[in-house]
């Protein structure tokens, strides 16, 4: 089963959320979070850190971690997703390659109404990011 750690950036009660090319196999168009594959030899920390640098170059600094779960499908095509919550990073965000169309700040209500998110799994978690981000009980 693949891994995938993600990193989610915040600032000022929002969260950074990158739309997925057209041109992914998987969730194309869709709002996600930087990040990509474990790879072999990898710890998720290590991967979200490579990934952020990799997709839209920043380096985190200071992280914790935000929560696991796993890919609504089949078993057989079923991931596990390893997300951090990214307080301080080095660098700003920028688009690098062509993996993504767009970078955009959202607040959690945005996230609630306007993203339409690759991973539904996130909602809940990333609200929770950017209501603690201003101090308003989630």
């Amino acid at each position: 089963m693949p891994d995938i750690a993600m990193g989610v950036l915040s600032r000022n009660g929002t969260v950074l959320l990158a739309r997925r090319s057209s041109e992914r196999k998987v969730h194309p168009d869709r709002w996600s979070l930087p990040g990509g594959h474990i790879e072999e030899g990898e710890d998720a920390e290590t991967a979200m850190c490579r990934e952020l640098m990799e997709e839209i170059g920043v380096t985190p600094e200071l992280w914790q971690f935000a929560g696991r779960f796993g890919s609504e499908g089949p078993p057989e095509a079923s991931v596990t997703f390893h997300v951090y919550h990214v307080d301080k990073w080095h660098g700003r965000p920028r688009l690098i390659g062509d993996e993504h169309t767009e970078l955009r700040w959202f607040t959690a209500a945005a996230i609630e109404k306007e993203a339409e998110l690759a991973l539904p799994q996130l909602t809940e978690m990333l609200v929770n990011l950017a209501m603690r981000e201003t101090g308003t009980p989630a």
